[in-house]
């Protein structure tokens, strides 16, 4: 099944992928290769994967081989626009050749199909998804998220759920970039601004997320007046544009509140500074940097000390710093150690020093050690031996 599912496409999938697609496929068909006897379809699969390990390859697998091999109408909903685009540039780009209906969440007239993928499916138990899901009424129904788990506490109904890699070991096996993660002491406009004005060339192209739309606007204006560049992104500002003058280098800077935590995908993105979250958004906010890309191959996170999700909770760091006033202090071994150790064993080689001048002067004359009283022997002062010192010491009380 791996060769047919990779077939005719301009993809290099991933073990895990492979895996994931081939389950799901034996789960929507009915009976399990690792099982002897057969076992009931499943109506509906829920993929949790990390972001940036390539869940709309997968999706896109499955729903062409159910396509060719089945004859199902698949239809692809999202909840934002530029994620259904994203679908669409990937059938096209890695030649799916897939035809699809792109659905949006809100739609009220949705075309019917038999496989309806849901892209970000932690959505799925909004009220707009389930008036949807009532109207179309897919025979089978393909969930996509790295966070399935709702603030709301409302349960996702998807009868079975497949899991392969984590982030951690996505990172630590190469799929994903590493990342060094840095700590303020306070997550407010004025500090942010402070952090990133400091050092720009450390953070580089930046993704800043806050609670408030006022918040971004006020880190905006605080950096605009120390000459850094950046946009406010919203749901009515023109995103298109600002993504792809982002992408393009031509904006450093892009602030949110969580319109660029879903579907956001710019592998030349360097840092990202996560606004004080719960687990869900700290994941899908810090997933952003993980994209790998040649001229950064370490990614940078931000975040402060009140934060209820530290990061590194989800995936260890190459490198731990913390800001103090004297500057950033590392947590852990980095890689400057070795090359600091060696800058100073040259220094300590190439200096030179001279004796203190009390102890040049007493050169050429006995130490005190060495003196002995004349009655020890016979007479007068003299030099005696180590031998002689140790036969001639008094004995201590």
């Amino acid at each position: 099944m791996n060769e047919d599912l990779i077939y005719d496409l301009a993809v290099e999938p991933r073990d895990y992928q492979l895996r994931i697609a081939r389950s799901a496929i034996q789960l929507f068909e009915g009976g399990c290769a690792k099982q002897a006897d057969e076992q009931a379809a499943v109506n509906s699969v829920l993929i949790e994967s990390p972001t940036g390990s390539g869940k709309t390859i997968m999706g896109l697998m499955i729903a062409r081989w159910l396509q060719r091999n089945h004859g199902f109408r698949i239809g692809w909903c999202a909840m934002r626009r530029n994620l259904l685009a994203q679908a669409a540039e990937e059938n096209r780009r890695r030649g799916f050749r897939l035809e699809m209906e792109l659905i949006s969440m809100f739609d009220k007239h949705p075309a019917a199909v038999d496989l309806l993928v849901v892209d970000e499916a932690q959505h799925d138990a909004a009220e707009s998804m389930v008036n949807l899901h009532a109207t179309i009424q897919p025979a089978k129904t393909l969930g996509l998220s790295a966070t399935p788990y709702r603030m709301d506490r409302c349960a996702l109904c998807f009868e079975r759920v497949l899991k392969d890699a984590d982030i951690h070991h996505l990172i630590q096996s190469g799929h994903l970039s590493r990342y060094r993660h840095f700590t303020i002491p306070k997550y407010t406009p004025e500090a942010v601004a402070d952090c990133y004005a400091r050092e720009p060339e450390r953070w580089g192209r930046s993704l800043i997320f806050f609670h408030r739309l006022e918040q971004c606007e006020q880190c905006h204006r605080l950096l605009r007046q120390r000459g850094i560049h950046g946009e406010v992104v919203t749901g009515q500002s023109d995103r298109p544009r600002q993504i792809e003058d982002f992408a393009a280098g031509r904006i450093p800077v892009l602030f949110s509140m969580m319109i660029l935590a879903e579907g956001f995908d710019c592998p030349s993105l360097q840092t990202v500074f996560c606004r004080p979250s719960g687990r869900s958004c700290t994941v899908q906010m810090c997933g952003r940097v993980f994209r790998k890309y040649p001229e950064h191959p370490y990614k940078q996170i931000v975040q402060c000390r009140e934060t209820r999700h530290p990061f590194p909770r989800s995936a260890a760091p190459a490198e731990q710093y913390v800001w103090s006033d004297s500057g950033w202090k590392s947590l852990k071994i980095n890689r400057h150690l070795t090359a600091i150790s060696n800058n100073a064993m040259r220094a300590i080689a190439q200096s030179t020093a001279s004796l203190p001048k009390i102890l040049t002067e007493r050169r050429g004359r006995p130490g005190r050690w060495w003196r002995h009283r004349s009655s020890e022997l016979g007479g007068g002062l003299a030099i005696a031996s180590p031998n002689q010192r140790d036969e001639n010491r008094e004995p201590s009380c």
